[in-house]
């Protein structure tokens, strides 16, 4: 018994130091654009619309876990590999949809922080709640720097603990949001019966143009694009100590036996390096990077499927299935808040307002990081990462004001909803390219050695065995099929939501 309990706690202790990017991307499933799809799906179609939420949940942690392969394995992001591997005309292409996903995300995590601000504090306007919703940049500007100026360790270790604090920083905002829809939860009257028939598939979903329409936009809001490209990115900060302890050569290394080689360094130095060892230390270090972090991404994303799951239940019982059968339908986060007030009381729509606010600072965090990924990533900006951050605020926070402005409340709600159906047909354009890297065994390679001055690797040489043999982990068969049908199936839904659209549906 002490043993297996002992073999517990080391198990929890090593999983302890991977828990965090899981979380950061957890955030963006419970942004302000999931409660908008929430509400109103939840307000008009009941429970039924959970099985949506469950299969857009199970979606995503099969996508999220391919960032994970791709950033350990390549040491490549998304949008780094689109650079790499892809010509120079389809990488700006996939650039130019990439940003324009980032600043639907980021302004819908700016309208949903200024609506919060607006509910908690109404004789706040709603552009200073903009204003002010923006200058959260600076705490990223403040605690979250990834790139450390020098490779000394003391430089390292400052940065890795910043990066911890702003990762404990966000886990603790979503945790608010699950504490204050628990209240939410227990304020509502449901009924458990009609509630765990809604995780089941029903007809109603596909045959209702209404329902399907609904259950797209939370699909959209669901499988965001801009996780897709920041996981990838931040998954490679917990494998820097093994990634840097490979050894680097500037020249092509000479055979000594047919398991080590002597590798030339600068100053005519040269280094032993036993391969075997080499090659289980890598690989075995590669291994738990890919367990602990699936691990924590499972984790982070039930989390994130009880907070969605919530938001839709609240609606439902509270809104569907109201008092004296009237049902009222949600057009926006402020009527949401207006009818939870008149039902529940005031301390339920206080409780709402500050969940909202929370989840909406949390998600326009990781908004602000996934642009500075996206741009520094298929551009190969060198620039100061503040720099490329200030930049995609502005982008975002330009548009929010204007409608804050001119159009006030409608506007901003308008906004809201249009920023889903932007992130939903720009999903494939995310998702594809990642298919297609994960299955590409150029890509997928962990060279044991790389070259010292630009840390690029050297081509293995299968015949003169001069250069170690990489290791090689690409998709299998069984998730390439997956993967295709998944990608067929979004791609469906986004040629469905274009012509609903033009149709008027």
């Amino acid at each position: 018994m002490s043993s297996i309990l002992f073999k517990v706690s080391s198990y929890l202790r090593v999983l302890g130091k991977y828990i965090g990017p899981g979380f950061m991307i957890a955030v963006g499933y419970l942004d302000p654009g999931n409660w908008a799809t929430d509400m109103q799906g939840g307000s008009e179609y009941g429970y039924r619309l959970l099985f949506i939420i469950l299969m857009s949940n199970l979606v995503a942690i099969f996508l999220q876990n391919l960032t994970i392969r791709l950033g350990t394995v390549s040491g490549y992001d998304l949008a780094s590999a689109s650079r790499r591997f892809f010509p120079k005309w389809i990488n700006l292409i996939l650039y130019v949809l990439a940003e324009i996903g980032i600043i639907a995300t980021d302004i819908a995590e700016v309208i949903g922080s200024a609506i919060a601000l607006n509910l908690l504090f109404p004789k706040l306007p709603l552009p200073a709640g903009v204003a002010i919703t923006a200058a959260d940049v600076l705490l990223v500007l403040m605690f979250y720097n990834e790139e450390p100026e020098s490779e000394g360790s003391q430089t390292e270790s400052s940065s890795a603990r910043l990066v911890r604090y702003f990762e404990i920083f966000v886990m603790l905002l979503v945790l608010a949001v699950g504490v204050c829809f628990v209240i939410e939860l227990a304020y509502s009257d449901i009924v458990a019966v009609d509630l765990f028939k809604g995780f089941l598939p029903s007809k109603e979903i596909f045959t209702d143009a209404g329902c399907l329409y609904s259950a797209i936009g939370i699909i959209g809001a669901t499988v965001m694009p801009h996780n897709l490209y920041l996981h990838s990115f931040i998954t490679q900060g917990r494998c820097q100590e093994w990634r840097s302890r490979r050894p680097r050569g500037d020249i092509k290394p000479l055979v000594v036996d047919p398991d080590t080689i002597s590798i030339s360094l600068e100053r005519d130095t040269s280094q032993k390096v036993d391969v075997p060892y080499l090659a289980r230390y890598i690989e075995s270090n590669m291994k738990n990077n890919l367990h602990y972090g699936l691990v924590d991404l499972v984790f982070a994303l039930c989390f994130a499927f009880f907070v969605n799951c919530a938001i839709l239940i609240v609606a439902s019982s509270n809104f569907f299935y109201g008092p004296n059968t009237q049902r009222q339908s949600v057009q926006d986060l402020f009527s949401a808040h207006d009818l939870l007030n008149t039902y529940l009381g005031p301390p339920a729509a206080i409780v709402f307002a500050l969940a909202l606010l929370c989840a909406g600072q949390s998600s326009t965090l990781t908004a602000t990081l996934a642009g500075q990924v996206i741009m520094s990533g298929f551009l190969g900006m060198s620039s100061r990462p503040w720099v490329r951050r200030i930049l995609t605020r502005l982008v975002a926070i330009v548009p929010a004001m204007v409608a804050a402005c001119v159009t006030g409340r409608e506007g901003l709600s308008t906004m809201l909803v249009g920023s889903q159906v932007a992130l939903s047909i720009q999903l494939p354009f995310a998702v594809v390219p990642l298919i297609i890297f994960t299955s590409m065994e150029r890509c997928m390679k962990l060279d044991l050695v790389v070259e010292h001055k630009d840390l690029q690797p050297r081509p293995y040489q299968e015949k003169s065995h001069k250069w170690p043999k990489p290791i090689i982990v690409k998709n299998g068969l069984i998730t390439k099929i997956v993967a295709i049908i998944l990608s067929t199936i979004l791609i469906g839904l986004n040629i469905y939501m274009v012509v609903a659209l033009g149709l008027g549906i």
